[in-house]
Order: C-alpha cells, then sequence, then structure tokens
C-alpha cells in the first residue's frame, strides 16, 4: 500500500474552477468543499501519474468511492492542513488526525479504547476510523506518529506492506 500525505496550503495555486470538477457532493463549509476537491483532484492525479491508470471514473457505493475497473483501491482522510491518500491492489482504509489536546478519557471510555495518554488515544481513534473505511475487520495495519499526526492504514491483505511518501518527496521506506 502506498500512503501519500499532502499539505493542503501546497494546493493554493490550484485554479479553482479544475477543483470544481472534482466535487463529488455539497458541503455548506466552502473551505471542506475545497479540501473534499483536492482529495478526488490528487486522487485523480496519483492514480494516472505514478499507476498509469486511464480508466479513474469513479462509482459510490454506500458513500464510499471506488474506481469502477476495481484495477486500484483507494481511501482518503483529512485533517489540519493535511489529506491522506492510501492506495492498494485490495480494499483499504486511511486515517490521519492531528494529535491536539481534548478530554481523550471520557472519548475513551464512550468508545471503549484502552488509552490512557493522548498518543494512545489517536493511536486507538485513527485505527477505529481507518477499518470503518475499509469496511471490514483489517488483516494488516501500519501507524505512524509524524509531526503531531498520527496516521494509521490498513488492509484486506495480511501480506500488505506499507510505504509512505511526504508531499516534499521524502519518503519513509516501510515506515
Amino acid at each position: 500500500m502506498d500512503i501519500f500525505i499532502i499539505k493542503i496550503s501546497d494546493s493554493d495555486n490550484i485554479k479553482p474552477e479544475l477543483l470544481e470538477e472534482f466535487r463529488h457532493k455539497e458541503f455548506a463549509d466552502k473551505k471542506k468543499q475545497a479540501e473534499h476537491c483536492l482529495s478526488y483532484l490528487m486522487t485523480d492525479k496519483i492514480l494516472k501519474g505514478v499507476y498509469n491508470t486511464e480508466n479513474r471514473e469513479l462509482e459510490f457505493i454506500n458513500g464510499k468511492p471506488y474506481l469502477k475497473t476495481r484495477e486500484k483501491f483507494f481511501s482518503i482522510s483529512h485533517s489540519g492542513e493535511h489529506i491522506a491518500l492510501a492506495f492498494s491492489g485490495c480494499e483499504c482504509g486511511v486515517d490521519i488526525e492531528k494529535m491536539k489536546e481534548r478530554d481523550f478519557v471520557s472519548i475513551s471510555k464512550r468508545m471503549k479504547f484502552n488509552s490512557n495518554t493522548l498518543r494512545e488515544f489517536y493511536s486507538e481513534w485513527t485505527k477505529y476510523e481507518a477499518e470503518y473505511k475499509l469496511g471490514e475487520k483489517y488483516k494488516s495495519i501500519k501507524q505512524i506518529e509524524s509531526e503531531g499526526f498520527m496516521i494509521t492504514a490498513v488492509s484486506s491483505n495480511p501480506q500488505e506492506t506499507f510505504e509512505i511518501y511526504i508531499i516534499n518527496g521524502e519518503t519513509f521506506s516501510n515506515a
């Protein structure tokens, strides 16, 4: 699985009409709508440029995006100024969260997480979210904490390998 981390502010020079081509639903919040459109623009660019995918037509099943060809599977997550995009040959899920102070004790109790620290809370939370996006119990998982973010990627493939790419080109091989 390849996971791409993209800083949203790096996209300030993208023409709004180009972003609008990638809108798949409406948002009252213009910032959320721009994040949504940028996510799908970047998904399209990576499918075309990295994986040489010609047919990038999407369909949505129960709100989850799929390539109609099922040539590649992908998952999208946003947090703060970052987007995480995961691509795999099988079903996958990804979640990225900016780790900020919050009442994690009460949330942990409600969610039945076993977390005693903020870091443990975000580890559990991103695992929960990524697995939800996967739509089934994961067979492999990778978590990384980087620059105040917790990133979790999960896969239906027990032999999945993980590579993480940061927008500036820095690669964390098997991070």
